[in-house]
């Protein structure tokens, strides 16, 4: 006898969802995440443009999806790794396409600034405080408004105003910490 997997037929409907159907409102969710997904893959890719395209893409497959989680939780980190997924599938095609280009021997010693300052801000953002971490992610990564950000720490506008002014000083503190360390 041939194991379900092995079969064309398709698997049980989610809980709540009818037979041939998506549960109800699965999809509900999406048009409200799709500003925190651009974020998140934005983190990913080098311009906003294609970041807003593999959010795209990571909606539409989420739309064609057989089997989509009905508990809203768990349906946020699916989509998630769907767009984590989508991202890394854009790396691999724009790879593909490369032309490989000869190289000219560089110096050593030229140090690329820009990787320098994404290293020394991403090392002193783990040793920050967690709330002031907290704060620049939603502000400074995720890009939220102060107002939204505010909703998401359940505190007012203005104290999120001043939780990211302490934030970004404790921030500069502890990279200049580390320079003078050198």
């Amino acid at each position: 006898m041939a194991n379900r997997r092995d079969t064309n037929e398709p698997s049980a409907p989610a809980q709540g969802a009818t037979a041939g159907s998506i549960a109800v409102g699965a999809h509900d969710l999406l048009p409200a995440l799709m500003p925190a997904l651009r974020s998140f893959v934005r983190r990913f890719m080098r311009d906003a443009d294609e970041a807003g395209d593999v959010a795209q893409d990571a909606a539409v497959r989420a739309l064609t999806a057989r089997h989509v989680p009905t508990n809203s939780q768990a349906y946020r980190v699916w989509l998630y790794r769907i767009a984590r997924n989508a991202a890394v599938d854009a790396h691999r095609r724009r790879a593909a396409t490369l032309v490989p280009v000869e190289v000219e021997e560089v110096d050593p010693w030229l140090i690329d600034h820009r990787l320098v300052t994404d290293l020394s801000v991403r090392q002193a953002l783990m040793r920050i405080s967690p709330d002031h971490r907290r704060v620049l992610l939603l502000v400074d990564v995720e890009e939220l408004s102060y107002s939204e950000a505010g909703r998401r720490l359940g505190v007012p506008t203005g104290t999120v105003m001043s939780r990211v002014a302490r934030a970004r000083t404790a921030l500069l503190r502890t990279i200049e910490q580390d320079e003078a360390a050198r």
